[in-house]
């Protein structure tokens, strides 16, 4: 017997996954359709009464992103739970297969479907959408675009992120895994306004208003900046999906 991979058996558990899922993510559909029809697009056009051209991809990503943060801290849900907990590791089935499943329902599955329920609500929406703000111009929502693409590309690489907090935290996974995040970001800000205070002091460039400031646009080119975005986009992910594997391995133990 393979103790690693085994095809038919990662297939069992994939089919096994979705047959549990099933009524979530029909109750998953209308929720998202819901708040994206009554809340995202006629109650901001309420409140913003100036808007006049009503894009849907900004919506698209924040949604896309946030609610795939979500469905991922829910990945390993049996392991908070003494006796959910039992079947879960009796299963028979390796850590690496639950890894792959999962992070393929999560990252692969999650793009394509909501991509797929938001596209049909775009198109569904748009025609009411006009009918009642008839001054406000709905632009067609291009599921192959570029900033569409872009978007998948940041949340494939984030995403493993909350898959690490899933295999680690027992219970409350999402509000855990935020709680890291904002410590980690306000210690490394302190570390960066510790480091540099005596340069953002001293006169420099500096427009809020417009969002330019002369010091980011110099740390833009330099080489530290570089090797933080190599670092995100080519060393976060696989770092995190081998935590993640790693946690589970010792939650078997």
């Amino acid at each position: 017997m393979n103790k690693h991979f085994d095809i038919s058996r990662f297939w069992m558990l994939m089919r096994l996954e979705l047959v549990r899922s099933k009524r979530a993510i029909a109750m998953l559909s209308v929720i998202v359709f819901g708040m994206l029809f009554f809340v995202g697009m006629l109650l901001s056009l309420a409140v913003e009464k100036h808007t006049v051209v009503y894009d849907p991809e900004e919506s698209y990503a924040f949604t896309l992103i946030v609610g795939g943060f979500v469905i991922t801290s829910l990945a390993f849900s049996e392991l908070s739970s003494k006796l959910k907990r039992y079947n879960f590791l009796m299963l028979p089935v390796s850590a690496l297969e639950r890894f792959l499943c999962m992070w393929i329902l999560t990252t692969i599955g999650w793009i394509l479907f909501y991509t797929l329920v938001y596209t049909v609500f775009s198109l569904v929406a748009n025609p009411i959408g006009h009918m009642i703000y008839n001054k406000v111009q709905f632009l067609d929502f291009n599921p192959l675009g570029s900033f569409a693409l872009t978007t998948m590309k940041y949340y494939v690489v984030s995403q493993g992120i909350f898959l690490v907090g899933a295999a680690h935290f027992k219970g409350y996974v999402f509000p855990k895994t935020l709680f890291v995040l904002i410590l980690f970001a306000v210690v490394c800000g302190a570390i960066i306004y510790f480091g540099l205070r005596d340069q953002f002091l001293c006169d420099h460039y500096c427009n809020v208003s417009t969002g330019e400031c002369e010091l980011v646009e110099t740390a833009e080119t330099h080489v530290i900046w570089e090797i933080i975005q190599g670092a995100f986009w080519w060393a976060l992910a696989p770092l995190s999906w081998l935590t993640t594997y790693l946690g589970l391995k010792g939650q078997e133990v």
